[in-house]
Protein backbone atom coordinates (compact mmCIF):
# COMPACT_ATOMS: atom_id res chain seq x y z
CA UNK A 1 0.00 0.00 0.00
CA UNK A 2 1.25 3.50 -1.17
CA UNK A 3 -0.59 6.61 1.25
CA UNK A 4 0.20 9.59 -1.25
CA UNK A 5 1.29 11.56 1.52
CA UNK A 6 4.24 9.85 1.71
CA UNK A 7 4.77 11.13 -1.73
CA UNK A 8 4.17 14.81 -0.26
CA UNK A 9 0.14 15.48 -0.91
CA UNK A 10 -0.84 18.13 1.39
CA UNK A 11 -4.30 17.29 2.87
CA UNK A 12 -4.97 21.65 3.09
CA UNK A 13 -7.81 21.56 -0.17
CA UNK A 14 -6.25 24.21 -1.49
CA UNK A 15 -2.00 23.03 -2.45
CA UNK A 16 -2.63 21.41 -5.97
CA UNK A 17 -1.57 17.82 -4.98
CA UNK A 18 -1.63 16.21 -8.71
CA UNK A 19 2.07 15.51 -9.20
CA UNK A 20 2.20 13.73 -5.74
CA UNK A 21 -0.82 11.61 -6.11
CA UNK A 22 0.26 10.90 -9.79
CA UNK A 23 3.65 9.76 -8.54
CA UNK A 24 2.19 7.52 -5.75
CA UNK A 25 -0.31 6.03 -8.64
CA UNK A 26 3.08 5.78 -10.92
CA UNK A 27 4.85 4.06 -8.05
CA UNK A 28 2.46 0.87 -8.10
CA UNK A 29 2.76 0.87 -12.15
CA UNK A 30 4.71 -1.85 -12.65
CA UNK A 31 3.59 -3.98 -10.03
CA UNK A 32 0.39 -3.11 -9.47
CA UNK A 33 -1.01 -1.58 -5.79
CA UNK A 34 -3.09 -0.01 -3.37
CA UNK A 35 -3.25 3.68 -3.39
CA UNK A 36 -4.34 5.27 0.02
CA UNK A 37 -5.74 8.46 0.56
CA UNK A 38 -5.99 9.45 3.93
CA UNK A 39 -8.26 11.51 5.73
CA UNK A 40 -7.76 14.85 4.69
CA UNK A 41 -8.83 17.62 1.55
CA UNK A 42 -6.88 16.95 -1.62
CA UNK A 43 -6.82 19.20 -4.12
CA UNK A 44 -5.96 17.43 -7.96
CA UNK A 45 -5.87 17.88 -11.78
CA UNK A 46 -5.78 14.91 -14.30
CA UNK A 47 -4.65 11.35 -13.04
CA UNK A 48 -3.56 8.50 -14.93
CA UNK A 49 -4.68 4.62 -14.05
CA UNK A 50 -2.52 1.61 -15.20
CA UNK A 51 -3.62 -2.13 -14.36
CA UNK A 52 -4.08 -2.91 -11.16
CA UNK A 53 -4.33 -0.21 -9.62
CA UNK A 54 -7.00 0.15 -5.89
CA UNK A 55 -7.78 3.51 -5.13
CA UNK A 56 -8.93 3.39 -1.70
CA UNK A 57 -10.25 6.23 0.19
CA UNK A 58 -10.52 6.75 4.04
CA UNK A 59 -13.43 7.47 5.39
CA UNK A 60 -13.37 11.49 5.21
CA UNK A 61 -11.15 11.36 2.65
CA UNK A 62 -11.88 13.99 0.14
CA UNK A 63 -9.99 14.54 -3.67
CA UNK A 64 -11.22 18.17 -4.69
CA UNK A 65 -11.08 18.72 -8.06
CA UNK A 66 -9.10 22.17 -9.08
CA UNK A 67 -11.77 24.93 -10.17
CA UNK A 68 -8.95 25.81 -12.87
CA UNK A 69 -9.82 23.12 -15.31
CA UNK A 70 -8.20 24.82 -18.12
CA UNK A 71 -4.61 24.61 -16.67
CA UNK A 72 -4.98 21.55 -14.17
CA UNK A 73 -6.76 19.36 -16.59
CA UNK A 74 -5.60 17.34 -19.68
CA UNK A 75 -6.93 19.17 -22.51
CA UNK A 76 -8.89 16.78 -24.92
CA UNK A 77 -7.44 14.68 -26.74
CA UNK A 78 -7.25 15.42 -30.82
CA UNK A 79 -9.09 12.50 -33.32
CA UNK A 80 -8.60 12.51 -36.57
CA UNK A 81 -11.88 10.52 -37.07
CA UNK A 82 -15.67 11.64 -37.31
CA UNK A 83 -17.46 11.79 -34.49
CA UNK A 84 -20.98 10.74 -34.32
CA UNK A 85 -21.76 11.26 -30.80
CA UNK A 86 -21.61 14.61 -28.30
CA UNK A 87 -17.98 15.99 -26.92
CA UNK A 88 -18.65 14.57 -23.86
CA UNK A 89 -19.12 10.94 -25.47
CA UNK A 90 -15.66 11.75 -27.95
CA UNK A 91 -13.15 13.08 -25.54
CA UNK A 92 -11.91 11.51 -22.23
CA UNK A 93 -8.61 12.98 -20.92
CA UNK A 94 -10.48 15.56 -19.22
CA UNK A 95 -10.90 13.94 -16.07
CA UNK A 96 -9.69 14.12 -12.81
CA UNK A 97 -9.32 10.09 -13.18
CA UNK A 98 -8.37 8.45 -16.48
CA UNK A 99 -8.03 5.22 -17.65
CA UNK A 100 -7.69 3.38 -21.19
CA UNK A 101 -7.26 -0.34 -21.74
CA UNK A 102 -6.29 -1.17 -18.17
CA UNK A 103 -7.21 -4.30 -16.27
CA UNK A 104 -8.16 -5.08 -12.48
CA UNK A 105 -9.08 -1.29 -11.64
CA UNK A 106 -10.58 -0.58 -8.38
CA UNK A 107 -12.49 2.37 -5.98
CA UNK A 108 -13.20 1.55 -2.85
CA UNK A 109 -13.46 3.16 0.69
CA UNK A 110 -16.04 6.07 2.08
CA UNK A 111 -14.04 9.00 0.69
CA UNK A 112 -15.20 11.85 -1.49
CA UNK A 113 -14.71 13.14 -5.33
CA UNK A 114 -15.47 16.87 -5.32
CA UNK A 115 -15.92 18.12 -8.70
CA UNK A 116 -16.60 21.65 -7.02
CA UNK A 117 -18.96 23.06 -9.34
CA UNK A 118 -16.71 24.16 -12.02
CA UNK A 119 -17.79 25.29 -15.41
CA UNK A 120 -15.52 26.84 -17.97
CA UNK A 121 -17.11 30.15 -18.67
CA UNK A 122 -16.01 32.80 -20.92
CA UNK A 123 -17.37 36.16 -19.42
CA UNK A 124 -18.71 39.27 -21.13
CA UNK A 125 -19.40 42.52 -20.15
CA UNK A 126 -22.65 41.49 -19.67
CA UNK A 127 -21.65 39.07 -17.17
CA UNK A 128 -22.00 34.92 -18.12
CA UNK A 129 -23.70 33.83 -20.31
CA UNK A 130 -25.42 30.24 -20.79
CA UNK A 131 -24.05 29.91 -24.36
CA UNK A 132 -20.77 31.24 -22.74
CA UNK A 133 -20.86 28.07 -20.86
CA UNK A 134 -18.89 25.29 -21.13
CA UNK A 135 -18.59 21.51 -18.82
CA UNK A 136 -16.16 21.68 -17.10
CA UNK A 137 -13.77 18.29 -16.21
CA UNK A 138 -15.58 14.48 -16.06
CA UNK A 139 -14.91 12.57 -12.48
CA UNK A 140 -13.85 9.21 -13.51
CA UNK A 141 -13.57 7.87 -17.50
CA UNK A 142 -12.54 4.37 -18.10
CA UNK A 143 -11.97 3.20 -21.99
CA UNK A 144 -12.01 -0.22 -22.70
CA UNK A 145 -11.56 -1.52 -19.55
CA UNK A 146 -11.72 -5.04 -17.64
CA UNK A 147 -12.52 -6.30 -14.64
CA UNK A 148 -13.94 -2.77 -12.70
CA UNK A 149 -14.95 -1.53 -9.64
CA UNK A 150 -16.03 0.98 -8.19
CA UNK A 151 -17.89 1.33 -4.87
CA UNK A 152 -19.42 2.91 -1.76
CA UNK A 153 -17.47 6.22 -3.12
CA UNK A 154 -19.88 9.63 -3.05
CA UNK A 155 -19.38 11.50 -6.20
CA UNK A 156 -20.24 15.91 -6.21
CA UNK A 157 -20.96 18.71 -8.30
CA UNK A 158 -19.05 17.29 -12.04
CA UNK A 159 -19.78 19.78 -14.63
CA UNK A 160 -19.16 16.78 -17.25
CA UNK A 161 -20.47 12.95 -16.96
CA UNK A 162 -19.34 11.47 -13.25
CA UNK A 163 -19.08 7.72 -14.15
CA UNK A 164 -18.57 7.34 -17.86
CA UNK A 165 -17.54 3.77 -19.08
CA UNK A 166 -16.51 3.19 -22.82
CA UNK A 167 -16.26 -0.02 -24.28
CA UNK A 168 -15.49 -1.70 -20.64
CA UNK A 169 -16.22 -5.39 -19.58
CA UNK A 170 -16.98 -6.96 -16.68
CA UNK A 171 -17.81 -3.68 -13.99
CA UNK A 172 -19.44 -3.55 -11.09
CA UNK A 173 -20.29 -0.11 -9.64
CA UNK A 174 -22.25 -0.27 -6.30
CA UNK A 175 -23.27 1.56 -3.70
CA UNK A 176 -22.55 5.02 -5.25
CA UNK A 177 -24.20 8.50 -3.36
CA UNK A 178 -23.78 10.70 -6.66
CA UNK A 179 -25.30 14.83 -7.02
CA UNK A 180 -23.87 15.89 -10.62
CA UNK A 181 -25.09 18.90 -13.03
CA UNK A 182 -24.65 15.92 -15.85
CA UNK A 183 -25.43 12.46 -16.16
CA UNK A 184 -24.21 10.02 -13.46
CA UNK A 185 -23.23 6.53 -14.15
CA UNK A 186 -23.15 6.10 -18.15
CA UNK A 187 -22.22 2.94 -19.50
CA UNK A 188 -21.17 3.19 -23.10
CA UNK A 189 -21.21 0.01 -25.19
CA UNK A 190 -20.70 -1.53 -22.88
CA UNK A 191 -20.43 -5.35 -21.75
CA UNK A 192 -21.19 -7.53 -18.45
CA UNK A 193 -22.66 -4.66 -16.06
CA UNK A 194 -24.13 -4.49 -12.72
CA UNK A 195 -24.97 -1.25 -11.11
CA UNK A 196 -26.57 -1.77 -7.69
CA UNK A 197 -27.60 0.06 -4.36
CA UNK A 198 -26.86 3.45 -5.93
CA UNK A 199 -28.68 6.66 -4.84
CA UNK A 200 -28.30 9.52 -8.34
CA UNK A 201 -28.83 12.78 -8.01
CA UNK A 202 -28.23 14.59 -11.27
CA UNK A 203 -29.01 17.66 -13.57
CA UNK A 204 -28.74 15.61 -16.63
CA UNK A 205 -29.84 12.02 -17.15
CA UNK A 206 -29.29 10.12 -13.51
CA UNK A 207 -28.21 5.96 -15.18
CA UNK A 208 -28.01 6.40 -19.06
CA UNK A 209 -27.03 3.15 -21.16
CA UNK A 210 -25.53 4.59 -24.42
CA UNK A 211 -24.30 2.32 -27.12
CA UNK A 212 -22.72 5.46 -29.01
CA UNK A 213 -20.12 5.39 -31.94
CA UNK A 214 -17.34 7.04 -30.08
CA UNK A 215 -14.59 3.42 -30.65
CA UNK A 216 -15.13 3.86 -34.29
CA UNK A 217 -17.28 1.08 -34.10
CA UNK A 218 -20.29 -1.01 -34.10
CA UNK A 219 -20.54 -2.06 -30.03
CA UNK A 220 -23.68 -3.18 -28.00
CA UNK A 221 -24.35 -2.37 -24.66
CA UNK A 222 -25.32 -6.05 -23.26
CA UNK A 223 -25.46 -7.74 -20.17
CA UNK A 224 -26.53 -5.20 -17.88
CA UNK A 225 -28.04 -5.21 -14.90
CA UNK A 226 -29.42 -2.14 -12.76
CA UNK A 227 -30.81 -2.57 -9.44
CA UNK A 228 -31.68 -1.26 -6.47
CA UNK A 229 -31.13 2.27 -7.19
CA UNK A 230 -32.74 5.89 -6.19
CA UNK A 231 -32.82 7.68 -9.09
CA UNK A 232 -33.74 12.09 -9.45
CA UNK A 233 -32.92 13.69 -12.43
CA UNK A 234 -33.89 16.97 -14.17
CA UNK A 235 -33.80 14.79 -17.24
CA UNK A 236 -34.68 11.49 -17.57
CA UNK A 237 -33.61 9.46 -14.30
CA UNK A 238 -33.34 6.22 -15.95
CA UNK A 239 -32.37 6.12 -20.09
CA UNK A 240 -31.34 3.74 -22.81
CA UNK A 241 -30.04 6.32 -25.12
CA UNK A 242 -29.51 8.95 -26.99
CA UNK A 243 -26.89 7.20 -28.60
CA UNK A 244 -27.92 3.92 -30.02
CA UNK A 245 -25.94 3.00 -33.20
CA UNK A 246 -25.60 -0.26 -32.44
CA UNK A 247 -27.68 -0.77 -29.80
CA UNK A 248 -28.94 -3.03 -26.80
CA UNK A 249 -29.85 -6.50 -25.79
CA UNK A 250 -29.55 -8.22 -22.54
CA UNK A 251 -30.75 -6.13 -20.13
CA UNK A 252 -32.81 -5.59 -16.60
CA UNK A 253 -33.66 -3.08 -14.46
CA UNK A 254 -35.56 -4.01 -11.30
CA UNK A 255 -36.11 -2.80 -7.30
CA UNK A 256 -35.43 0.77 -8.40
CA UNK A 257 -37.32 4.50 -7.29
CA UNK A 258 -37.29 6.89 -9.73
CA UNK A 259 -39.32 10.34 -7.71
CA UNK A 260 -38.48 14.14 -9.00
CA UNK A 261 -38.14 13.83 -12.64
CA UNK A 262 -38.67 16.47 -14.69
CA UNK A 263 -38.51 14.43 -17.97
CA UNK A 264 -38.60 10.73 -18.36
CA UNK A 265 -38.46 8.61 -15.37
CA UNK A 266 -37.94 5.48 -17.95
CA UNK A 267 -36.90 6.33 -21.53
CA UNK A 268 -36.09 3.43 -23.89
CA UNK A 269 -34.79 4.94 -27.00
CA UNK A 270 -33.76 3.87 -30.17
CA UNK A 271 -32.79 6.55 -32.88
CA UNK A 272 -29.65 5.67 -34.71
CA UNK A 273 -30.31 2.70 -36.26
CA UNK A 274 -29.63 0.16 -33.44
CA UNK A 275 -31.24 -3.20 -31.71
CA UNK A 276 -32.78 -3.21 -29.00
CA UNK A 277 -34.02 -6.44 -27.59
CA UNK A 278 -34.27 -8.75 -24.21
CA UNK A 279 -35.35 -5.67 -22.16
CA UNK A 280 -36.84 -6.95 -18.59
CA UNK A 281 -38.34 -4.05 -16.30
CA UNK A 282 -39.98 -5.45 -13.01
CA UNK A 283 -40.84 -3.58 -9.56
CA UNK A 284 -40.38 -0.03 -10.52
CA UNK A 285 -41.70 2.83 -8.27
CA UNK A 286 -42.23 6.71 -9.48
CA UNK A 287 -43.36 9.56 -7.81
CA UNK A 288 -43.77 13.11 -9.51
CA UNK A 289 -42.40 12.28 -12.30
CA UNK A 290 -42.92 14.35 -15.76
CA UNK A 291 -43.39 10.88 -18.45
CA UNK A 292 -43.52 7.32 -16.52
CA UNK A 293 -42.75 5.31 -19.41
CA UNK A 294 -40.99 6.21 -23.10
CA UNK A 295 -40.36 3.77 -25.79
CA UNK A 296 -39.80 5.44 -28.96
CA UNK A 297 -37.99 3.97 -32.32
CA UNK A 298 -37.08 6.89 -34.49
CA UNK A 299 -34.37 7.54 -37.30
CA UNK A 300 -32.53 10.37 -36.16
CA UNK A 301 -29.61 8.50 -37.89
CA UNK A 302 -26.41 10.35 -36.37
CA UNK A 303 -23.64 7.92 -37.32
CA UNK A 304 -23.15 4.95 -39.53
CA UNK A 305 -26.12 2.58 -39.30
CA UNK A 306 -26.54 -0.92 -38.95
CA UNK A 307 -30.28 -1.40 -40.31
CA UNK A 308 -32.16 1.18 -42.30
CA UNK A 309 -34.63 2.07 -39.05
CA UNK A 310 -33.08 0.45 -36.30
CA UNK A 311 -35.26 -2.55 -34.49
CA UNK A 312 -37.15 -2.30 -30.65
CA UNK A 313 -38.52 -5.46 -29.62
CA UNK A 314 -38.78 -8.08 -27.03
CA UNK A 315 -39.38 -5.43 -23.63
CA UNK A 316 -41.05 -7.21 -20.92
CA UNK A 317 -42.61 -4.44 -17.95
CA UNK A 318 -43.82 -5.80 -14.75
CA UNK A 319 -44.82 -4.14 -11.36
CA UNK A 320 -44.75 -0.79 -12.55
CA UNK A 321 -46.06 2.21 -10.75
CA UNK A 322 -46.00 5.96 -11.07
CA UNK A 323 -48.24 8.34 -9.44
CA UNK A 324 -48.26 11.74 -7.68
CA UNK A 325 -49.01 14.48 -6.24
CA UNK A 326 -46.93 16.83 -9.40
CA UNK A 327 -45.49 19.70 -7.97
CA UNK A 328 -42.00 21.50 -8.37
CA UNK A 329 -39.27 20.56 -6.45
CA UNK A 330 -36.03 21.94 -5.19
CA UNK A 331 -33.48 21.19 -7.76
CA UNK A 332 -30.60 19.02 -6.28
CA UNK A 333 -27.91 20.81 -8.68
CA UNK A 334 -27.43 24.59 -9.56
CA UNK A 335 -27.67 25.81 -12.92
CA UNK A 336 -25.31 27.64 -14.93
CA UNK A 337 -25.46 30.52 -13.14
CA UNK A 338 -25.46 28.42 -9.58
CA UNK A 339 -28.51 29.79 -8.30
CA UNK A 340 -30.99 27.37 -7.32
CA UNK A 341 -33.33 26.66 -9.55
CA UNK A 342 -37.79 24.97 -8.74
CA UNK A 343 -37.85 22.15 -11.01
CA UNK A 344 -41.63 21.13 -11.96
CA UNK A 345 -42.71 17.95 -14.05
CA UNK A 346 -42.66 18.32 -18.01
CA UNK A 347 -46.28 16.70 -18.01
CA UNK A 348 -46.74 14.21 -21.07
CA UNK A 349 -48.36 10.86 -21.63
CA UNK A 350 -46.75 7.75 -21.55
CA UNK A 351 -46.23 6.83 -24.89
CA UNK A 352 -44.41 3.49 -27.28
CA UNK A 353 -44.01 4.69 -31.13
CA UNK A 354 -42.66 3.45 -33.74
CA UNK A 355 -42.20 4.32 -37.65
CA UNK A 356 -44.43 3.63 -40.07
CA UNK A 357 -42.87 1.04 -41.60
CA UNK A 358 -41.21 -0.42 -38.98
CA UNK A 359 -42.93 -1.36 -35.74
CA UNK A 360 -42.19 -1.98 -31.91
CA UNK A 361 -42.63 -5.47 -31.79
CA UNK A 362 -43.28 -7.51 -28.73
CA UNK A 363 -43.83 -5.04 -25.87
CA UNK A 364 -45.89 -6.13 -22.30
CA UNK A 365 -46.89 -4.51 -19.96
CA UNK A 366 -48.11 -5.91 -16.55
CA UNK A 367 -49.33 -5.33 -13.04
CA UNK A 368 -49.27 -1.43 -13.83
CA UNK A 369 -50.79 1.47 -12.04
CA UNK A 370 -50.12 4.91 -13.10
CA UNK A 371 -51.64 8.09 -11.43
CA UNK A 372 -51.91 11.47 -14.03
CA UNK A 373 -52.46 15.02 -13.36
CA UNK A 374 -55.30 15.04 -15.79
CA UNK A 375 -57.23 17.95 -16.52
CA UNK A 376 -57.54 18.60 -20.64
CA UNK A 377 -60.92 20.07 -21.35
CA UNK A 378 -59.94 19.45 -24.88
CA UNK A 379 -61.55 16.01 -27.01
CA UNK A 380 -58.60 15.18 -28.87
CA UNK A 381 -60.73 12.44 -30.51
CA UNK A 382 -59.89 13.20 -33.71
CA UNK A 383 -56.63 14.72 -33.16
CA UNK A 384 -53.16 13.52 -35.64
CA UNK A 385 -50.57 13.00 -33.48
CA UNK A 386 -47.12 14.55 -35.50
CA UNK A 387 -44.96 11.44 -36.90
CA UNK A 388 -41.72 13.36 -36.24
CA UNK A 389 -39.66 10.52 -37.25
CA UNK A 390 -36.30 12.32 -37.33
CA UNK A 391 -36.92 14.44 -33.89
CA UNK A 392 -34.65 13.97 -31.23
CA UNK A 393 -35.94 11.74 -29.07
CA UNK A 394 -37.29 13.08 -26.05
CA UNK A 395 -40.91 12.70 -24.08
CA UNK A 396 -42.37 15.86 -25.44
CA UNK A 397 -41.45 14.97 -29.35
CA UNK A 398 -44.70 14.62 -29.93
CA UNK A 399 -46.19 17.36 -28.52
CA UNK A 400 -49.78 17.02 -26.12
CA UNK A 401 -51.08 13.27 -27.04
CA UNK A 402 -54.46 12.16 -27.32
CA UNK A 403 -54.16 10.10 -24.29
CA UNK A 404 -53.77 10.70 -20.72
CA UNK A 405 -52.63 7.11 -19.88
CA UNK A 406 -50.36 5.74 -22.39
CA UNK A 407 -50.66 6.43 -26.69
CA UNK A 408 -49.32 3.70 -28.24
CA UNK A 409 -48.93 4.04 -32.30
CA UNK A 410 -46.83 1.30 -34.93
CA UNK A 411 -46.98 -1.67 -32.50
CA UNK A 412 -46.97 -5.27 -33.42
CA UNK A 413 -47.83 -7.84 -30.41
CA UNK A 414 -48.68 -5.29 -27.70
CA UNK A 415 -49.85 -6.89 -24.44
CA UNK A 416 -51.56 -4.98 -21.44
CA UNK A 417 -52.35 -7.43 -18.61
CA UNK A 418 -53.68 -5.32 -15.12
CA UNK A 419 -53.16 -2.19 -16.56
CA UNK A 420 -54.51 0.96 -14.74
CA UNK A 421 -54.48 4.56 -15.78
CA UNK A 422 -56.28 7.03 -13.32
CA UNK A 423 -56.28 10.74 -13.98
CA UNK A 424 -56.79 13.06 -10.73
CA UNK A 425 -58.79 15.55 -12.62
CA UNK A 426 -61.45 15.11 -15.35
CA UNK A 427 -59.53 14.51 -18.90
CA UNK A 428 -61.64 14.34 -21.82
CA UNK A 429 -59.35 12.70 -23.56
CA UNK A 430 -59.29 8.70 -23.34
CA UNK A 431 -57.10 6.55 -21.03
CA UNK A 432 -55.65 4.33 -24.01
CA UNK A 433 -55.53 5.51 -27.45
CA UNK A 434 -53.83 2.91 -29.90
CA UNK A 435 -53.06 3.90 -33.52
CA UNK A 436 -51.83 1.33 -36.24
CA UNK A 437 -51.17 -1.23 -33.59
CA UNK A 438 -51.68 -4.95 -34.37
CA UNK A 439 -51.92 -8.42 -32.22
Amino acid sequence: MVSIIDYGAVNDGKTLCTKNIQEAINACADNGGTVYIPTGKYLTGTLHLYDNIHIYFESGAVLLGSKNTRDDFEPDEKRDCPLYQDASHSYYNHSLFVGKNCKNITFSGFGTIDMQSAWEMDERDFGPSVIDCKRGAKTITLVECENVVVRDLTLLNSTDLTLYLLGCENVRVHGLNIVGHIDGISPDACKNVVISDCIVKTGDDGIVIKSSYSLSKHKFCENVTVTNCIVSSRCSAIKFGTESNAGYRNITVSNCVVENTRLSGLALEIADGGIMEGITISNITMRNVGTPLFIVLCKRGRGPGITENGIVRNIYINNFMAYGPYEPWQACVHDYFHQETLQEPQIITSSITGLKNQKIENVILSNVYIEVPGGEVTDMKNYIVPENETGYPENNMYGNLSAYGLYCRHCDGLVLHNVKFKALKEDKREAIVLDDVAN
